[in-house]
């Protein structure tokens, strides 16, 4: 099983080292931190802090293309072999169903955290600009490999459940959607509710509050 698993994730990381857009769109987000680079050291002089404002373009970058790419690149491990109907071969080839999902999603997972080690040391030049520490930006690209790994697990759910592709990448997005659209919901609910009297320390008024807090 585990000289499979193995054979299986080393297919994988060989198909995606030979798409040409995986290596284009590594090189256009390295484009994309210079340019903020060069914005930050331009507007230096009119605001302070540049060093922070580098790095918040670079996070908020982040962000916004794992959001985007890691949808439909995650959603796509399983639903690929299903559309193509290899899940049968790789049966036979002696991989089960915790093989398959651990070979299709861990080549994914490291091609996709390549894009953060790409970006990390013209990140740290955000320090020698000033209003960033390094502890921060470490921190900061922690958080992002913890999102991407919850995106790459939700996509990846999705992948087996769904049968097409574009299926799974509209759950995926519906979900992450929700995600980040509930605090806003629940904020703004709470505030409405204790408008209208409800108490946090009343009965089922103080169960749903405690709820939306």
């Amino acid at each position: 099983m585990y000289y499979g698993l193995l054979a299986l994730l080393t297919r994988s990381l060989r198909q995606d080292a030979r798409q040409t857009r995986n290596h284009v769109f590594r090189l256009a987000f390295v484009a994309f931190i210079y340019l903020a680079l060069l914005a930050a050291t331009v507007t230096s002089g009119l605001f302070g802090a540049p060093g922070l404002r580098f790095f918040q373009t670079i996070a908020w970058l982040n962000m916004f293309f794992i959001s985007c790419a890691g949808v439909g690149y995650f959603s796509s491990a399983i639903t690929e072999e299903k559309e193509e109907e290899t899940i049968g071969l790789l049966q036979m080839a002696g991989l089960n169903p915790l093989g398959i999902l651990l070979g299709k999603s861990t080549s994914r997972l490291i091609q996709a955290t390549m894009l953060l080690v790409v970006q990390f040391p013209f990140s740290l030049l955000a320090v020698t600009l000033g209003g960033v520490t390094p502890y921060q930006i470490v921190a900061a690209y922690v958080a992002l490999l913890a999102y991407m790994i919850l995106l790459a697990n939700v996509a990846l759910l999705w992948s087996t459940i769904c049968q097409r592709g574009g299926a799974a990448a509209g759950m995926t997005t519906l979900v992450f959607v929700i995600y980040f659209s509930m605090p806003w919901f629940t904020h703004n609910l709470s505030n409405e509710l204790i408008a209208k009297g409800w108490s946090k320390s009343l009965g089922f008024s103080g169960t749903a509050m405690a709820t939306l807090d």
